[in-house]
Protein backbone atom coordinates (compact mmCIF):
# COMPACT_ATOMS: atom_id res chain seq x y z
CA UNK A 1 0.00 0.00 0.00
CA UNK A 2 1.33 3.41 -0.92
CA UNK A 3 1.16 6.35 1.39
CA UNK A 4 0.26 6.65 4.99
CA UNK A 5 -1.15 3.94 7.20
CA UNK A 6 -1.43 3.74 10.96
CA UNK A 7 -1.18 0.45 12.80
CA UNK A 8 -3.63 1.13 15.61
CA UNK A 9 -2.80 -2.08 17.49
CA UNK A 10 0.87 -1.11 17.47
CA UNK A 11 -0.01 2.27 18.97
CA UNK A 12 -2.04 0.54 21.68
CA UNK A 13 0.80 -1.89 22.40
CA UNK A 14 3.33 0.96 22.62
CA UNK A 15 1.06 2.86 24.97
CA UNK A 16 0.60 -0.18 27.19
CA UNK A 17 4.34 -0.89 27.27
CA UNK A 18 5.10 2.72 28.18
CA UNK A 19 2.50 2.65 30.95
CA UNK A 20 4.07 -0.52 32.30
CA UNK A 21 7.55 1.02 32.20
CA UNK A 22 6.29 4.07 34.06
CA UNK A 23 4.70 1.91 36.74
CA UNK A 24 7.87 -0.09 37.16
CA UNK A 25 9.98 3.06 37.34
CA UNK A 26 7.85 4.28 40.23
CA UNK A 27 8.72 1.22 42.29
CA UNK A 28 12.46 1.60 41.76
CA UNK A 29 14.20 4.01 44.06
CA UNK A 30 17.58 4.58 42.36
CA UNK A 31 18.77 6.65 45.30
CA UNK A 32 18.20 3.90 47.82
CA UNK A 33 21.40 2.66 49.32
CA UNK A 34 23.18 5.98 49.02
CA UNK A 35 22.57 6.55 52.69
CA UNK A 36 25.28 3.91 53.21
CA UNK A 37 27.80 6.47 51.96
CA UNK A 38 27.34 8.43 55.16
CA UNK A 39 28.11 5.32 57.20
CA UNK A 40 31.04 4.33 55.02
CA UNK A 41 32.59 7.80 54.97
CA UNK A 42 31.39 9.61 58.09
CA UNK A 43 32.10 13.31 58.31
CA UNK A 44 33.14 13.72 54.69
CA UNK A 45 31.58 15.84 51.98
CA UNK A 46 30.27 12.70 50.33
CA UNK A 47 28.43 11.73 53.50
CA UNK A 48 26.84 15.18 53.69
CA UNK A 49 25.77 15.09 50.02
CA UNK A 50 24.48 11.52 49.93
CA UNK A 51 20.93 12.31 51.12
CA UNK A 52 20.58 15.08 48.53
CA UNK A 53 21.87 12.85 45.76
CA UNK A 54 19.51 10.06 46.85
CA UNK A 55 16.52 12.40 46.85
CA UNK A 56 17.49 13.83 43.46
CA UNK A 57 17.83 10.37 41.91
CA UNK A 58 14.45 9.33 43.30
CA UNK A 59 12.76 12.56 42.19
CA UNK A 60 14.17 12.26 38.68
CA UNK A 61 12.97 8.67 38.39
CA UNK A 62 9.49 9.79 39.42
CA UNK A 63 9.65 12.67 36.93
CA UNK A 64 10.68 10.29 34.15
CA UNK A 65 7.79 7.98 35.04
CA UNK A 66 5.37 10.93 34.92
CA UNK A 67 6.67 11.94 31.48
CA UNK A 68 6.33 8.40 30.16
CA UNK A 69 2.77 8.22 31.55
CA UNK A 70 1.89 11.42 29.68
CA UNK A 71 3.38 9.99 26.49
CA UNK A 72 1.46 6.74 27.01
CA UNK A 73 -1.80 8.66 27.46
CA UNK A 74 -1.08 10.70 24.34
CA UNK A 75 -0.41 7.62 22.21
CA UNK A 76 -3.49 5.90 23.63
CA UNK A 77 -5.56 8.96 22.74
CA UNK A 78 -4.16 8.96 19.20
CA UNK A 79 -5.03 5.27 18.80
CA UNK A 80 -8.57 5.98 19.97
CA UNK A 81 -8.93 8.89 17.54
CA UNK A 82 -7.59 6.84 14.62
CA UNK A 83 -9.95 4.00 15.49
CA UNK A 84 -12.95 6.34 15.72
CA UNK A 85 -12.03 7.95 12.40
CA UNK A 86 -11.72 4.56 10.71
CA UNK A 87 -15.11 3.51 12.09
CA UNK A 88 -16.66 6.75 10.84
CA UNK A 89 -15.12 6.25 7.38
CA UNK A 90 -16.44 2.68 7.20
CA UNK A 91 -19.93 3.88 8.11
CA UNK A 92 -19.72 6.70 5.56
CA UNK A 93 -18.89 4.23 2.82
CA UNK A 94 -21.48 1.66 3.86
CA UNK A 95 -19.09 -0.68 5.65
Amino acid sequence: MDGYQVQIDQLRAASKAAGSAAGQARTVQPGSGLEAVATAMPGGDSAKSAPTVATTFNDRATGWADEIDRWSESVSGAAKTYSENEDAAKKAFGG
